[in-house]
């Protein structure tokens, strides 16, 4: 009897193998075709349906008033660690940073009431560079401070009295930060001097953008956020002028969108902005100033500010806001929304 060589038996083993995977291809391939069929599902819409998502849906919770650990006075800015495994949250009346998982649970917090390296007065705005360094503005000390993902303090810089000031490299009220992708910049909103001022990313001082106005392109009335897209360009909201402005790289206008009232591209005391990774932007519109219509949302807008879908109603029920504040979008288009009166955070899902 003739025994087959280990070459012919490895390789009668291998054509087995490749044949034997194509087919469970195959089949895969049908059962989706199956899947379609009965259930009117188009799987290759969904993968791609979060970029032009209409529909949103209520995914989670959690959070409530307090002081414990989860719970919040008063939740500010979002923000993700590069592997979106942490979730930080400002605890703006806590003084305080806490950090969740993405399903909510309580990992670790930073923090206290004060002016010292690694206290807060009043925290604001956060931004997590691709390093996993947490940038938090705090707003009443009128500084910006920087730690590592674990909230141990690395720098701070800007005011050194804490009391606000319309000079250059200081601040009065700043709101928000922005780092680039290089690591090379850091940008901060510095709302009542109507201007985002430019830092090194060891904190000097650079340049400054943007004076009191209203006319497209350099001119801000009370800029509260600041993000940085996929391409580099920057997009800024501004309370006073209740709009969004989006420049390039080099600060020169490329368009704006918003106006004050009710409408689907008008916002009533417009809070803040997020951006996605095809650069949709959200914002948080919490329609509570008089002559508005008092219906707490977000909305939701294309790379060229056109308008998407909007969701949201006041109340205190699943999905429904009081104030929401602040936002982040996930990589897989889930938003988290805090609602500062609610004192918790809602996730949503899209759906188409």
């Amino acid at each position: 009897m003739m025994v087959p060589s280990r070459v012919s038996y490895f390789f009668q083993c291998r054509v087995v193998r490749v044949v034997f995977g194509k087919f469970t291809t195959f089949l895969f391939i049908i059962a989706l075709g199956i899947l379609a069929q009965l259930s009117n599902f188009d799987f290759f819409s969904y993968v791609n349906a979060f970029q032009n998502a209409t529909e949103y849906k209520f995914y989670k919770k959690w959070g409530s008033e307090g002081k414990g650990d989860g719970q919040f006075q008063r939740p500010h800015d979002l923000d993700f660690s590069p592997d979106e495994n942490i979730i930080y949250a400002v605890d703006r009346d806590g003084n305080r940073i806490q950090a969740f998982d993405k399903n909510g649970t309580f990992l670790f917090a930073w923090g206290k009431l004060g002016s010292g390296d690694g206290q807060f007065h009043v925290p604001y705005g956060i931004d997590v560079d691709i390093d996993g360094n947490v940038w938090v503005v705090d707003r009443a000390n009128d500084r910006v401070q920087k730690f590592d993902s674990k909230g141990n303090f690395i720098l701070k810089f800007g005011n050194k009295d804490a009391e606000p000031s319309d000079e250059l490299g200081r601040f009065d009220n700043p709101r928000h930060v922005a780092v680039d992708k290089n690591l090379e910049y850091v940008y901060v909103v510095d709302s009542k001097n109507n201007r985002v001022q430019k830092f090194d990313i060891n904190g000097t001082f650079v340049g400054s953008i943007g004076k009191l106005g209203n006319n497209i392109g350099e001119e801000f009335d009370l800029p509260t956020t600041i993000e940085i897209d996929s391409k580099g360009n920057f997009i800024v909201n501004e309370r006073g002028n209740e709009r969004i402005q989006k420049f390039d790289n080099q600060w020169n206008s490329l368009l704006m969108w918003g106006s004050r009232g009710s409408g689907d591209n008008q916002f009533c005391h417009i809070e803040h902005i997020a951006v996605d990774k095809y650069d949709n932007v959200y914002v948080t519109d919490p329609q509570e100033d008089p002559g508005c219509s008092h219906e707490p949302r977000v909305l939701k807008f294309d790379s060229k500010g056109n308008f998407t879908t909007k969701w949201g109603s006041y109340g205190e029920g699943i999905g429904q806001f009081r104030v929401p504040e602040h936002l982040a979008v996930d990589s897989e288009g889930r938003v988290y929304v805090s609602d500062r009166k609610n004192e918790n955070i809602q996730v949503f899902e899209p759906v188409r």
